[in-house]
């Protein structure tokens, strides 16, 4: 079953300012907004839950440090993909 016209537009413009919202970019009045949004939504809620994971997994990941070898082989392929 599909959602109404204006909630599916709802979704649509959330979507849109969903990572902004999760950075805290936005004005406070265009968050509660969201929130409204999100609390009455699953679609959306489901959206912002599985965002907010994956920012949470890339701050991890860019405090972790490749070993030397594992970066210069990674910069050698780029490098030859980059002369292809």
């Amino acid at each position: 079953m599909s959602q109404p016209p204006d909630e599916d537009a709802l979704c649509r413009a959330l979507l849109l300012e969903l990572s902004r919202y999760l950075d805290g970019e936005l004005t406070p009045a265009r968050c509660k907004q969201i929130e409204q949004h999100i609390g009455s939504c699953t679609g959306c809620t489901t959206m912002a839950a599985r965002l907010r994971e994956t920012m949470d997994v890339c701050r991890a990941a860019r405090e972790q440090h490749l070993p030397a070898d594992v970066r210069e082989r990674a910069r050698a392929r780029i490098k030859a993909l980059l002369e292809e």
